[in-house]
């Protein structure tokens, strides 16, 4: 069986694709809510950082350079000194995102195009042969433009979603050798170290660099890397500093308040955790938000959905918000777009697969989601259990038994451990090993009882009834009863949807 989604204990661990405000000029973003005695050094500093863009520019023009020059030069309101920087970009416009392209077209005085939501995608927008296909255009792009970093992180990050881990490593560090101060560089190699399970090259990475201390924004990744690594955070005192004294706008401590609310979970007053997850919310980015919404409940945190509706790409809060709502539609094609915008993250796939197999007629959407996403992660066991159990319910035997074999081994009473048993059960049914198929389940079911996980326990009740359907077992009926009540008590939606799913299953053997 599949585990159910839960919103697992999380880190404001960086996004590899940052919205448009998070990559523009580092400091001069206090500009608009530093307290006025940082004002004349924070643009004095934003000034040169400035004319140091559009010198790089005018030497070596490139997109990357050119949307780094337009976006300072936006937030500076000195425009003048971009115009040829957005010329540039306006001819490139497919090397670019669109917002990039709108700050372009403002400087020229060109009339603005309306920027269009991103729609959830298709299942062919994520097939392999697609990102092999972009792996293709970025080698292309980067022949062109071969000293821009952002090129150089764009192909890290296909590679690390394609599980090409040395090749993306390695054009991270050649990123941050042409910018090692550059903050969405940093930030990149910083979630691509916490995916290869190395935070402590994330942690090392930001304390060796100068300007953490200085930025919120690396200060957020500081402190969650420190988390994810088991270190203590060293820009705990700076962090607090930054955010009582609102030395920068809202939008650009809501990540770092998030982060040290979520550290101050561990041992400060609730309403302490409360005022910073709401700062946090006052101008939130897509990570901060998702971040807030798994945190809020343990310190009563009340979130209103209009508080993020206009935050963009935030998939996996409006995800979990369907998901929650009982919308599985909805929640899948958030869950979906969140697995587009992170190719590399195992998360997105494993809740897609999961609520595919339940919505679908076949399990081949949720196989193929979970193939993806074993490419970068194929050593995460709940992929592997998930693979098995998909390819098992397609009849593909022997495949299903070949990932269940790559697992490690676990506890048969852990979360995982029941899990896997309940797997293997399906597949010794399936294999017409009746004796074994029971023996497992009951074992799965035995150790959530006595654990009292109830909801491990009617989930995998839910599928032993189906089995024995499928035998024509007498006693199927009532114990499919027994756990669809189960199910109704409990309210968690997914477990709901499982009873849905077992109930139609079974009812279609009876009539086969």
């Amino acid at each position: 069986m599949t585990q159910l989604p839960r919103q697992e204990d999380r880190r404001v661990i960086p996004r590899w694709r940052e919205t448009a405000t998070a990559v523009q000029l580092g400091e001069a973003n206090s500009l608009n809510a530093a307290q006025p005695k940082e004002t004349q050094r924070v643009r004095a500093q934003a000034s040169v950082r400035l004319l140091e863009l559009q010198t790089a520019f005018a030497a070596h023009p490139s997109v990357g350079r050119a949307a780094e020059l337009t976006g300072a030069a936006t937030l500076l309101r000195q425009v003048d000194g971009a115009q040829d920087a957005a010329a540039f970009l306006l001819r490139h416009p497919h090397d670019t995102t669109p917002r990039v392209l709108q700050a372009a077209r403002h400087i020229l005085g060109q009339p603005l195009a309306e920027l269009r939501p991103l729609s959830p995608p298709n299942m062919d927008e994520l097939a392999p042969d697609d990102m092999h296909s972009e792996v293709r255009r970025l080698r292309a792009d980067l022949k062109a433009f071969d000293r821009s970093p952002m090129a150089h992180v764009d192909l890290a990050r296909m590679y690390a979603a394609l599980g090409a881990t040395r090749k993306a490593e390695r054009h991270l560090r050649v990123a941050m050798g042409l910018a090692p101060h550059h903050r969405l560089v940093l930030r990149a190699a910083v979630r691509f170290y916490v995916h290869v399970q190395a935070p402590d090259e994330a942690v090392h990475l930001l304390r060796r660099q100068p300007r953490t201390l200085h930025d919120p924004w690396l200060m957020a990744a500081e402190i969650s890397s420190a988390m994810v690594a088991g270190l203590v955070p060293r820009s705990i005192k700076r962090a607090r500093e930054v955010l009582d004294r609102r030395e920068f706008h809202p939008h650009h401590i809501s990540e770092l308040a998030a982060a040290l609310g979520t550290l101050e979970l561990q041992g400060a007053k609730p309403k302490k955790v409360r005022r910073l997850l709401q700062q946090a919310l006052e101008q939130p980015t897509e990570n901060a938000l998702a971040q807030v919404q798994w945190a809020a409940p343990q310190v009563r945190l009340d979130l209103d959905e209009r508080q993020w509706t206009d935050v963009p790409r935030n998939f996996e809060a409006a995800g979990w918000t369907n998901y929650e709502a009982q919308q599985f539609q909805a929640a899948r094609a958030a869950y979906l777009a969140w697995f587009q915008d992170e190719p590399f993250s195992a998360e997105p796939a494993i809740l897609a697969g999961y609520l595919s197999h339940l919505l679908d007629p076949t399990p081949s959407r949720a196989i193929d989601l979970t193939r993806m996403a074993l490419a970068a992660s194929p050593d995460e066991d709940l992929l592997l259990n998930n693979m098995a159990f998909y390819l098992a319910e397609a009849g593909q035997l022997d495949l299903a038994q070949q990932y269940l074999a790559r697992t490690q081994p676990l506890p048969p009473d852990t979360e995982l451990g029941l899990t896997l048993s309940a797997t293997r059960g399906l597949i010794a049914f399936r294999r017409g090993n009746e004796e074994l198929g029971r023996a497992l389940y009951e074992q799965a079911i035995a150790a959530a009882r006595t654990r009292s996980l109830w909801e491990y326990e009617t989930l995998a009740t839910l599928y032993y009834s189906r089995e024995l359907a499928r035998i024509q077992d007498p006693s199927a009926p009532e114990r499919l009863m027994r756990a669809r009540l189960m199910a109704e008590k409990i309210a968690e939606p997914g477990l709901v949807l499982t009873a849905q799913r077992a109930t139609a299953d079974v009812l279609a053997f009876s009539e086969a």
